[in-house]
């Protein structure tokens, strides 16, 4: 499938937000569905360009979705500073209404990898348009994953048991207490950044999002 790749400058509540559009070519051949990537931590050198990240908006285009990556506040090009995951959502938000500005009817899976596993999360959880989530390796230790409303899309999670950056157990432990309802995918013997494993958790990313496109047409 040919797609065209779109450099953006989005409105956001810090400044501008600089972001990536994957799509159709021609450029006006939308993808009823769009994906948003959220990247890992920007203090620890989290961007849009992860490599894990990439891995994942390669995957929703090879199922022929919508794909929009971009930086929070303070990386890359997009102005202001780090928010500690407040201001991240809020940059989220922007960016989703950016989309829904154009494209109204598009329907949104989101996704995060790490710390940006919790925003895309929290956002989901404070939105009723969503129609799919997938957590690569959520950071729970940091963040509040157990004070998130109930999140009523199908979510997915990756997980890596070797993970050295995000215990394995924390993740694992927090599934176990959760009244969300999240099917786990593991990963044997994976680390954090899944090095030597994209092309395994390329397929894994399109199984999810393919379970969830057909969940969510009637």
């Amino acid at each position: 499938m040919m797609t065209t790749l779109e450099n953006l400058n989005i409105p956001g509540p810090a400044g501008t937000l600089q972001a990536c559009l994957h799509h159709k070519a021609p450029a006006d051949a939308i993808a009823p569905w769009t994906l948003i990537i959220c990247h890992p931590h920007p203090l620890y050198g989290g961007t849009m360009d992860n490599k894990v990240v990439t891995t994942i908006a390669k995957a929703g285009v090879e199922l022929g979705l919508q794909v929009l990556r971009f930086n929070y506040r303070g990386v890359g090009h997009s102005t202001g500073q780090f928010a500690d995951a407040v201001g991240e959502c809020e940059d989220l938000q922007a960016v989703i209404a950016f989309l829904k500005q154009s494209h109204p009817d598009c329907r949104l899976i989101l996704c995060g990898f790490s710390f940006g596993a919790y925003i895309a999360a929290k956002v989901t959880a404070d939105r009723q348009d969503v129609k799919g989530l997938l957590t690569v390796a959520p950071a729970v230790l940091h963040y509040d994953f157990s004070g998130l409303a109930q999140i009523h899309c199908p979510w997915w999670l990756i997980q890596g048991d070797a993970d050295e950056v995000v215990p394995p157990q924390s993740v694992y432990d927090w599934l176990a207490t959760t009244k969300q309802s999240v099917v786990r995918l593991d990963f044997a013997g994976a680390g954090h950044f899944f090095h030597g494993r994209l092309v395994e958790l390329k397929a894994s990313v399109k199984e999810c999002f393919a379970l969830t496109l057909q969940s969510e047409i009637p």
